[in-house]
């Protein structure tokens, strides 16, 4: 079973990167192709009060990761998305390191990548393309959502939405019923409740 999927996430959602790393195994063992995109919770969210101080730092992450995205854009392509979320995401979800320029600037160089796009976190410059990549991942799932959004085959939804990294069976059980679900023109959605956000051990 073969399928192309689209993935647009925001750097600091763990839903997200649950999903993410979800998909990269299974798109491997599978033979599918997956092009990333980045979306942006801070500009969802820009015309809401945070609700406290701790979703207003995050938030603050958000913008000022999503600006080293749209560098890293600028100076290596999309294909260099990837390779950056992988090394931002292990060094913020696994080790829960706060993304100072430092961090980040250190991250990148330890997985190869330009330790000077780190300089972008703020530098506003980037934020008309931050914006520009987030309004493309509205325009795909057809209205307003938030992160992840998943494409399959053309046909975008929001989520999925993982509580946790699912693994042998379970993984590709979920693989198999997104594309089939994908192929059904009359679906729309399927919603339970949903669990806390994942947490992540290496």
């Amino acid at each position: 079973m073969t399928a192309h999927f689209d993935f647009y996430f925001d750097p600091v959602c763990p839903f997200a990167w649950a999903a993410s790393r979800w998909l990269t195994d299974q798109a491997g063992a599978h033979g599918a192709t997956v092009d990333w995109h980045v979306m942006s919770l801070a500009i969802l969210n820009e015309e809401q009060e945070p609700d406290s101080d701790e979703q207003r730092r995050q938030l603050d992450t958000s913008r000022r990761l999503g600006r080293v995205f749209m560098a890293a854009v600028e100076k290596g392509g999309a294909e260099s998305i990837e390779p950056l979320y992988a090394a931002i995401g292990a060094r913020l979800h696994h080790a829960g390191d706060e993304m100072t320029p430092a961090a980040v600037a250190e991250t990148l160089a330890a997985d190869g990548l330009p330790a000077e796009l780190s300089d972008a976190m703020d530098d506003e410059s980037f934020d008309d393309a931050l914006r520009e990549s987030h309004r493309r991942s509205q325009d795909a799932l057809g209205e307003t959502g938030g992160s992840p959004i998943l494409g399959v085959d053309g046909t975008h939804f929001f989520g999925p939405v993982l509580s946790g990294i699912p693994t042998d069976d379970e993984a590709n059980a979920l693989f198999s019923s997104l594309v089939t679900l994908a192929g059904v023109s009359a679906f729309s959605q399927l919603k339970r409740p949903a669990g806390g956000p994942p947490t992540f051990s290496d």
